[in-house]
């Protein structure tokens, strides 16, 4: 039960530190634990029972993390949503998902009035509040470690979401893998940007486990973000780099004080050189970089503050760091075998915090899975002989042109590195002649030419690798992690 190991330490060793904070309210460790264990009593009492599956459609919020481990605590799944998805899209996932109940802010519950559940609870209405106040003799069932606790949906960038099943053994070996390199102080305060509804909320619990106190947000704004540091002088953030990208251009920065802040914690995406410059110069800190997959536990691999190279000394790609303790890396060819040390190959994981498979998809499961148990991360990338990742590309991204590889990060990089280019995305398309030649979509300044850009991509690039063809468009499409969603771009 390592949810409930966390709150019951930590209301033991910091009862009077607070936990949790949002825009509404804040609770102590002592109450964050009193709070869960009442409303997994008023949850069973409702008749939710273990291995029953709840949905939780909200913004970010404390009563979301309270649900978590108030089902954890009585065995239950929380399957937590992207409020941002279609009805349709959450439609699919319930059908597949069967909950027991839904779980929501009330505009969210009325938004999605007509799914097919029946037992809809909000938790910003004060009936919330008193769940459990009566259920002081519902006896809690024991839950092991290696009982299912969560369904984390994938990002579905490429296709539809998959439901990612994972048990408090995961979040357990991820935390005190991580912890035990990252070494927070005891006084830490993480601001977190990333949604607590997919599996970047490993990193929040992760820092939970520790006793910090995480600001959680509704959503991410800039002025909203540096807010947040300022006001409760947070000493980490966490975050994706195109948020970093949009606080540095606000105008808030210049009024904020943020003299409290040790590290910016980012993942999902890589750097961008000139973006890590510029905040390393303004915010004077240091920078972890956080490589994680929802399918091997969240985060596995880490680069911290002490190896990140000086902001004049980056070279092509900031290293993705080196794994975990307790997790295994593998970089695999296309014959299943290991690659030598510095070669190129696909990315694989092994280790407790993995997955127990995909929701009512073994198919899906054995893809992802190698004969001996790894599983593909889809991300190509070597190990040096320090045992630290580079990541190349996205297998699937991957553009083969008449037998040569063509990375679209690396062309992505070079575009970036032009003054007048906001954002780019690079993805095959077919060609007569060559099989598949790279497109570039750009976000540039107005009166940025294709003739300029193809002349700063030709000084940078073998021929091979310079896009065929580059179209302007307005905004990059991403996802609420900052990926960007290729499959709308090759549509």
């Amino acid at each position: 039960m390592w949810l409930s190991q966390l709150t019951d330490r930590n209301r033991q060793c910091f009862p009077d530190r607070v936990a949790l904070v949002d825009e509404h309210r804040s609770v102590t460790w002592a109450q964050f634990h009193e709070r869960t264990v009442r409303l997994a009593r008023g949850l069973g009492a409702l008749g939710i029972a273990p291995g029953d599956r709840v949905v939780v459609l909200s913004l970010d919020r404390v009563e979301v993390l309270e649900t978590y481990f108030a089902l954890a605590r009585l065995g239950a799944l929380f399957v937590p949503l992207n409020h941002s998805l279609t009805v349709p899209e959450v439609a699919e996932i319930v059908e597949r998902v069967e909950p027991a109940a839904l779980i929501g802010e009330t505009a969210l519950l009325e938004r999605f009035a007509d799914l097919p559940v029946s037992r809809r609870i909000a938790l910003d209405e004060p009936a919330f509040a008193e769940l459990g106040a009566d259920e002081a003799e519902f006896e809690l069932p024991e839950v092991a470690d290696t009982d299912p606790v969560a369904i984390l949906h994938t990002s579905a960038t490429t296709g539809r979401a998959k439901g990612v099943v994972v048990d408090q053994r995961s979040f357990r070996a991820i935390a005190l893998g991580w912890l035990a390199v990252s070494r927070p102080a005891d006084d830490m305060v993480l601001v977190t940007c990333c949604p607590l509804y997919h599996g970047s909320m490993v990193v929040t619990l992760t820092y939970l486990a520790a006793g910090a106190t995480a600001v959680l947000m509704p959503g991410f704004t800039p002025q909203r973000a540096l807010a947040a540091v300022e006001t409760h002088r947070a000493t980490h953030i966490w975050l994706v780099p195109q948020m970093l990208r949009f606080m540095l251009q606000a105008k808030a920065l210049d009024r904020a004080e943020l003299g409290t802040l040790r590290e910016v914690m980012y993942g999902a995406a890589p750097m961008p050189r000139e973006v890590y410059a510029a905040a390393a110069e303004r915010l004077g800190c240091g920078f972890r970089q956080v490589y994680g997959m929802t399918e091997v536990g969240g985060p596995f691999v880490t680069l911290g503050p002490e190896e990140h190279p000086a902001p004049d000394a980056v070279g092509e790609i900031i290293p993705a760091g080196r794994v975990v303790p307790g997790m295994s890396v593998r970089a695999i060819g296309a014959d299943g075998r290991e690659v030598e040390p510095e070669a190129i190959g696909e990315i694989v994981v092994r280790g407790p915090g993995v997955m127990h498979g995909y929701l009512h998809n073994p198919d899906a499961t054995a893809e992802i899975t190698t004969a001996d148990g790894w599983i593909r991360t889809g991300d190509l990338g070597r190990i040096d002989r320090s045992g630290r990742i580079h990541l190349v590309d996205r297998t699937k991204d991957l553009i083969l042109r008449a037998g040569q590889n063509v990375y679209p990060s690396e062309i992505e990089r070079v575009l970036l590195q032009h003054p007048a280019v906001r954002d780019a995305a690079v993805v095959g398309m077919p060609d007569a002649d060559y099989g598949e030649v790279p497109l570039a979509y750009v976000v540039a300044e107005a009166g940025t030419g294709r003739a300029e850009l193809l002349r700063h991509l030709a000084e940078r690039l073998a021929p091979y690798k310079r896009p065929a063809r580059i179209e302007f468009i307005e905004q990059v499409p991403r996802n609420p992690a900052g990926k960007i969603v290729k499959k709308l771009l090759r549509a």
